[in-house]
């Protein structure tokens, strides 16, 4: 069972990311003659919902750790790139997963799906690790550009900081699609219903 708190918080940060993520193509790509929105009016959603964003995310984190949610994302994280390899092993060679298996072994459709899913795991687990963190850090960096310095490795102070922000944004631009397209073959009821 996924607890209702997580079911809850997911749907939170995804519908909180998309909106980030219209306001940031907003923010990035509008011109003075065209914008999806009103330039200000995505600025301070952006920024509204990036500190919302954040919260939850922090709150998540705070939550996982205090009821022991954590270990599961231990368990998922126990040999996962070896169980990757062995699915990748076998969907290429053909090569049975187990040696006594008596039949030849899981089709090809239950092998890509199961591939995908430890796929997924090891996304979701770097999303938690990583692009998050990532984006909240140089989220803030951005929010508060003041306390920059004026050169960052021979740049300007705050343009190292967008550059990662942009492309951190763009790996979770991918990392949602690729998600999205996994729930549909393996747990859009699980974050509905919890099983």
């Amino acid at each position: 069972m996924t607890p209702l708190w997580l079911r809850l918080w997911h749907w939170g940060i995804a519908v909180l990311f998309l909106i980030l993520v219209v306001t940031g193509i907003v923010l990035t790509y509008s011109t003075s003659s065209f914008a999806l929105i009103n330039y200000g009016l995505a600025d301070t959603l952006h920024q509204a919902t990036g500190i919302m964003f954040s919260v939850l995310f922090v709150g998540f984190i705070a939550a996982a750790l205090t009821n022991g949610y954590w270990r599961r994302y231990q368990r998922i994280g126990n040999g996962l790139l070896s169980r990757i390899a062995k699915f990748a092993s076998y969907m290429w060679n053909g090569a049975p997963m187990r040696p006594d298996a008596a039949d030849e072994g899981p089709s090809r459709l239950e092998l890509s799906r199961g591939f995908l899913i430890l796929i997924q795991h090891l996304l979701s687990i770097s999303s938690i690790v990583i692009l998050s963190p990532l984006l909240i850090a140089t989220g803030l960096v951005l929010y508060y550009p003041e306390v920059m310095p004026e050169t960052v490795a021979g740049f300007g102070g705050v343009w190292p900081f967008a550059l990662a922000h942009y492309w951190a944004s763009l790996a979770g631009v991918l990392f949602l699609l690729f998600h999205v397209y996994i729930a549909t073959i393996a747990g859009l009821r699980r974050m509905i219903k919890g099983r």
